[in-house]
C-alpha cells in the first residue's frame, strides 16, 4: 500500500470522527453506501442506489460538493449549504467531501455531513436572510440557537446591514413568536419625548399628556427592539438600565410600578467599544444589553452574497409590482459585484427597486442601474480580475478576432476598476457613447 493510499485512508478516518452522515458516492453520482448514526432524518434504504441530485433536487452539477469532487478530484472541507431534499424539507449541511483516487482517476467520493432540519414554518423572518457567505450562514445557525433563549442581545452592524431583520428573526424563531414585536429607532425621536414613549404617560404628567402605555408594556410577552440605542441621552440610558434590571417601569406622572416580560434586543451602528470610550454608550448598559453579541458583516466583506440578494430582491419586486423581470445581464451583475456598497444590503435593495422603474425589458441591464450606482458612490470593491495569458499564434489565427478579445478584456478590467460606464470610458480614453456601443456589441 502506497503513501497516497494511506493518506486517503487517514482523511476518511478523520471524516468519521464527528458526523451525522457518511455517504460513499460512485463516479456516476449514485449512492453506494450510507451510514447514519442518527436515524431521524434519512431512513435505512432510502438513499442507496439513488443519484445525489434525486436526493437533493435543489442542488446542481455546479453546487453539489460531491459532484464537484467527482469532476475535479479536489477535496473540500467545512462547506455550509442550505438545501431542499426530495421530501421538500429544508436542511442545513456542513460537509467535508474527499475523492478517492486510483491510478490517477476519481473512483468515488466520501462525504461526511453534520446537518439539521430547518424550521418549516412558512414565512419566518429568517427565510429573508439569503446568504452564501460562510459568515452569514454561521449567523443564521446562531440565530436559530439564540432564539431558544431569552437573554438580551446586542447587534452591531453598519447602517443597512439588516439589524432589524436579525432582531425579527430572533423573535419569529423563538418561543415569543406569538407575542408582539415592537421596534423603536431611538435616534428618530427627540430626547424629551423618548422617555414618555419608553415608559408610558399618565394624564396630567405634563401639558397635553394622555394615558398611554410605554414600549415595555406594549412588548409584554414578546420582544422589544431598540435600534441606535447609543443615540439616547446618558440620563435616559441610566433609566433604561434600571428598568432592564428590575423588569419594572413607572409611567411619567404615575405612582405605580408596572412589571413587564419582554425580551430586549438592542442595536448600534458604530463600534460599541468606541462608543463607550467616547461616552456615548454607558459601559454598564453595554454589558446589560450585550449578554449575547452579534456582529453583522458589511456587504463589501461578503460579495459572494450579491448575486443571491439581487435575485431575492428581483423576486420580491416582481411580486410586489406584478412584473416579470427574469434577472440581470452578465455585465450588469459584474457592475453590482464590483461596487463597494457603502449603504450595504439596503442600498442594493434600493438599486434593484430603482432599476425596476427604469427598465423596459425582461432583464435589468447596465443602463438601468448605472445612474443609480453613479449617484451612490465611486469606490470599487476588490482588485480587477487577472487576465489570461495571450495564447500562442497557431494555424488559423485571425488578428481581428484576437484584437476584439483583447478589447473585451480591457473593457472588463476598466469596469472592474470603476462603478459606472462614464468612469470606465474616461479610464479607457474613449467616449461614453463609444464604450456603450462596444459593450452592447460584446456583452449584451
Amino acid at each position: 500500500m502506497g503513501e497516497r493510499d494511506l493518506a486517503q485512508i487517514a482523511s476518511i478516518l478523520q471524516l468519521c470522527e464527528d458526523t451525522d452522515s457518511i455517504l460513499v458516492v460512485n463516479k456516476s453520482g449514485i449512492v453506494e453506501y450510507h451510514k447514519m448514526p442518527r436515524q431521524d432524518y434519512w431512513k435505512a434504504g432510502e438513499t442507496v442506489g439513488r443519484h445525489i441530485l434525486d436526493l437533493y433536487p435543489s442542488l446542481t452539477e455546479e453546487t453539489s460538493t460531491i459532484l464537484q469532487a467527482l469532476r475535479t478530484g479536489q477535496a473540500t472541507y467545512d462547506i455550509c449549504q442550505e438545501i431542499t431534499n426530495s421530501r421538500g424539507e429544508r436542511v442545513g449541511l456542513t460537509s467535508d467531501t474527499v475523492p478517492i483516487i486510483s491510478n490517477g482517476r476519481v473512483e468515488c467520493v466520501v462525504d461526511s455531513s453534520r446537518f439539521y432540519l430547518l424550521d418549516q414554518r412558512a414565512g419566518t423572518k429568517l427565510d429573508n436572510i439569503v446568504p452564501r457567505a460562510p459568515a452569514m450562514l454561521a449567523l443564521k445557525r446562531r440565530i436559530r440557537d439564540l432564539a431558544k433563549t431569552d437573554s438580551a442581545v446586542l447587534i452591531y452592524g453598519e447602517t443597512g446591514t439588516g439589524k432589524e431583520l436579525v432582531a425579527e428573526s430572533l423573535h419569529s424563531e423563538g418561543a415569543r413568536t406569538k407575542g408582539p414585536f415592537i421596534s423603536q429607532n431611538c435616534a428618530a425621536i427627540p430626547g424629551n419625548l423618548l422617555e414618555g414613549i419608553f415608559f408610558g404617560t399618565e394624564k396630567g404628567s405634563y401639558t397635553g399628556a394622555i394615558n398611554r402605555k410605554g414600549l415595555f408594556e406594549q412588548a409584554d410577552g414578546g420582544t422589544l427592539f431598540l435600534d441606535e440605542v447609543n443615540s439616547m441621552e446618558p440620563g435616559l440610558q441610566v433609566k433604561l438600565l434600571k428598568a432592564l434590571e428590575e423588569k419594572k417601569i413607572r409611567h411619567l406622572g404615575g405612582s405605580q410600578d408596572i412589571s413587564f416580560d419582554a425580551r430586549i434586543i438592542a442595536a448600534v451602528n458604530e463600534d460599541p467599544l468606541k462608543l463607550i470610550e467616547e461616552g456615548r454608550l454607558r459601559q454598564d448598559l453595554y454589558y446589560r444589553l450585550g449578554v449575547i453579541r452579534l456582529n453583522l458583516p458589511p456587504l463589501r466583506e461578503r460579495m459572494e452574497d450579491v448575486p443571491l440578494l439581487t435575485k431575492y430582491f428581483i423576486d420580491r419586486y416582481n411580486t410586489a409590482l406584478q412584473r416579470d423581470i427574469q434577472g440581470v445581464s452578465e455585465l450588469a451583475l459584474h457592475l453590482l459585484e464590483q461596487y463597494s456598497w457603502p449603504g450595504n444590503v439596503r442600498e442594493l435593495q434600493n438599486v434593484i427597486e430603482g432599476a425596476f422603474s427604469a427598465t423596459r425589458s425582461q432583464l435589468l441591464r447596465v443602463n438601468d442601474i448605472e445612474e443609480i450606482l453613479e449617484s451612490g458612490g465611486t469606490r470599487s470593491a476588490g482588485s480587477p480580475p487577472a487576465e489570461k495569458a495571450v495564447p500562442p499564434i497557431e494555424e488559423g489565427f485571425i488578428l481581428s478576432k484576437e484584437i476584439e478579445r483583447y478589447e473585451q478584456s480591457l473593457i472588463r478590467q476598466a469596469l472592474a476598476q470603476t462603478t459606472s460606464i462614464s468612469q470606465a470610458a474616461r479610464l479607457l480614453g474613449t467616449s461614453r457613447q463609444n464604450l456603450k456601443h462596444k459593450m452592447q456589441k460584446y456583452f449584451l
